[in-house]
């Protein structure tokens, strides 16, 4: 059955019945070959959810989140199959349990660690189509775990990977992967195809278009991911793989804006005080990753000051970590600054060299924008500012480094119209 289609559909594509109907044709097209779909909740159905548990505790258990939280792409995954079935297919319906998808334990954030793929296959001889719901699985012990933001991502090319497809079509609402977010900076565009390692950047810093985790999926099993665009079905979108024709030329892939950042500085550390783990241990606790970090010695004092940088998902989480710094250490002056971002530049043009570094330093000083700190690699230089001047910032660098006519972005005008749906 190497002629197994993997497609996934987010949750902007199954927001209503009228879009189901959509999705289903979508299906239709690919068939004779069998086919596998994963599905997310429909629109904004996990958000619900998970206020609705709010509501009842402000900290809900993560079992018994995981277990409501599920039942979102159980309702998509059963709605999408009686429209099939109503069009004369062959299908089911799977959960993330019923489709054989092993997790580790962890709730909220489970990591699939096997997928009975002769499951599938006999499940796909004797149906057209099989439906998975995404972002859940089960682990050893019986209990329903969820993967995280993004988890159906995740699901679709892990299903791939496990039924040896070379590739996986994440369907979206967008015409695939931008040189930046067309909301904010009008002249991006859509890149035709992308390598694994700038994607993964990309979306790590602030680019949402497909989960990080899922792209490394594919790099490590060798599936190409193509992101398409739901409504314009036509649109072949971009294709996410491993080596490209662009990366035999410098290039650069895309401006990315995280906007939710952080900056904790610590002055008058003793010399015998050793609190840097227990900083990043606090950050750790309460935010998704600690980006920076930095140490200065006052010659005169003799006293140490750190600086670190870190990203966060809720600023009541960057709160929680001041108050508990300044309970652990109350006699070190502790400042903070949360109205920060992260603006990235990605691509396999920078390749180390400090020219790419200088320019994006001097194009935002010439327009009145303070960089708070550079971090750079062979792939990617990241500038920490103003959360207020990030939008600017990611236009300048994306003009600067002449994104909108990068070779590798599609040079003609897509003449079909977007499919619209209500």
């Amino acid at each position: 059955m190497s002629n197994i289609a993997v497609l996934k559909f987010g949750g902007s594509s199954v927001k209503n019945i009228g879009r189901i109907e959509h999705v289903a044709n979508i299906i239709c097209s690919y068939r004779p070959n069998p086919v596998v779909v994963v599905v997310s909740a429909m629109g904004d159905t996990t958000d619900y959810l998970l206020s609705l548990a709010r509501q009842c505790d402000a900290n809900p258990d993560q079992r018994e989140l995981d277990l409501l939280l599920s039942t979102g792409e159980q309702v998509a995954i059963v709605l999408l199959t009686l429209i099939l079935k109503k069009k004369g297919l062959k299908a089911k319906s799977l959960t993330g349990q019923q489709a054989g998808i092993s997790t580790s334990p962890e709730h909220g954030s489970a990591q699939i660690l096997d997928i009975d793929a002769d499951l599938l296959r006999r499940e796909l001889s004797e149906n057209d189509v099989v439906v998975v719901a995404g972002f859940q699985g089960i682990s050893a012990t019986g209990q329903i775990t969820t993967l995280g933001r993004g988890g159906s991502d995740t699901t679709a090319v892990a299903l791939a990977a496990a039924l040896g497809v070379d590739t996986c079509e994440i369907y979206t609402d967008v015409n695939g992967v931008f040189t930046a977010d067309p909301n904010v900076i009008k002249d991006a565009v859509p890149l035709a195809e992308i390598a694994y390692a700038e994607c993964v950047q990309l979306a790590k810093n602030g680019a949402q278009v497909i989960h990080p985790r899922a792209v490394e999926l594919g790099e490590q099993y060798n599936v190409s991911v193509r992101v398409r665009n739901t409504f314009n079905p036509a649109n072949q979108g971009t294709e996410i793989k491993g080596v490209i024709d662009v990366e035999k030329r410098k290039n650069y892939a895309g401006v990315a804006v995280d906007a939710n950042h952080g900056c904790i500085s610590i002055d008058g550390i003793k010399p015998e005080q050793n609190c840097t783990t227990e900083v990043i241990s606090c950050i750790s606790e309460y935010c998704s990753s600690v980006d920076l970090i930095s140490q200065s010695v006052d010659k005169n004092s003799e006293t140490k000051s750190l600086q670190v940088s870190f990203q966060y998902s809720h600023i009541d989480d960057a709160l929680k970590v001041i108050t508990s710094l300044k309970e652990k250490f109350p006699e070190i002056a502790c400042h903070a600054d949360l109205e920060l971002s992260k603006v990235t530049l990605v691509g396999s043009g920078i390749q180390g060299s400090a020219e790419a570094a200088l320019r994006i330093v001097a194009v935002l000083e010439r327009n009145e924008i303070e960089v708070r700190s550079v971090r750079s690699s062979d792939i990617f230089i990241s500038c920490l500012l103003s959360k207020p001047k990030a939008n600017e910032a990611a236009k300048l660098i994306h003009k600067e480094f002449g994104l909108a006519t990068d070779f590798n972005t599609r040079t003609e005008t897509e003449n079909s119209e977007l499919c619209r749906i209500a």
